[in-house]
């Protein structure tokens, strides 16, 4: 009675989740200016979230670092400042949306290789892993400024690509739960 196991059975909700994720990546291909200006709103909208919480945390991560945090209030403010002007102006910024993309990565990567100090209670581990990812960050904002043309059709391309890969993956999930 109590070792009893659920049969799992087809996952019809995996299965309408793979599906959905591939249509989308048909229609973004087909519409790349549009999926250029629905990224671009999605990034104004992630830069305010990033530019409030960065300035919400402004205070105890100067507590930790001292004045090395002023980079990070400045990347909070421009975080900020760059999310209202994109909402405000899609257009233009879907226009210049690579060397956005590029200068947020490099300030906000920058930003946090300055502070990366107050890691160091919770272990080396995750300084290295910060330091690393930060390092990366910094290689992708140099790449998007020298072509930010070829990153822009890149990025459709990619996130395409991303949604059918992880499309595929719920269906082959949806099917293969049939046997669990």
């Amino acid at each position: 009675m109590f070792n009893r196991q659920a049969h799992f059975g087809f996952d019809w909700g995996e299965f309408i989740t793979g599906v959905a994720l591939i249509v989308a990546a048909i229609v973004m291909l087909r519409n790349p200016g549009a999926t250029i200006l629905t990224l671009t709103f999605i990034f104004a909208i992630v830069a305010i979230i990033r530019g409030i919480a960065t300035l919400a945390g402004f205070s105890k991560l100067r507590e930790y670092t001292g004045k090395k945090s002023w980079l990070s209030l400045l990347a909070g403010l421009l975080d900020l400042g760059l999310g209202i002007v994109f909402l405000f102006n899609l257009v233009t910024a879907a226009m210049t949306l690579s060397y956005l993309f590029a200068a947020w990565f490099l300030i906000d990567a920058i930003a946090n290789l300055f502070n990366v100090g107050h890691l160091r209670r919770a272990g080396i581990g995750w300084v290295i892993l910060d330091l690393l990812l930060d390092l990366f960050t910094v290689v992708v904002g140099v790449l998007l400024l020298m072509q930010p043309v070829v990153a822009a059709v890149g990025m459709v391309s990619l996130l395409a690509i991303a949604f059918v890969l992880l499309g595929l993956t719920a269906i082959i999930t949806a099917i293969a739960r049939r046997q669990l």
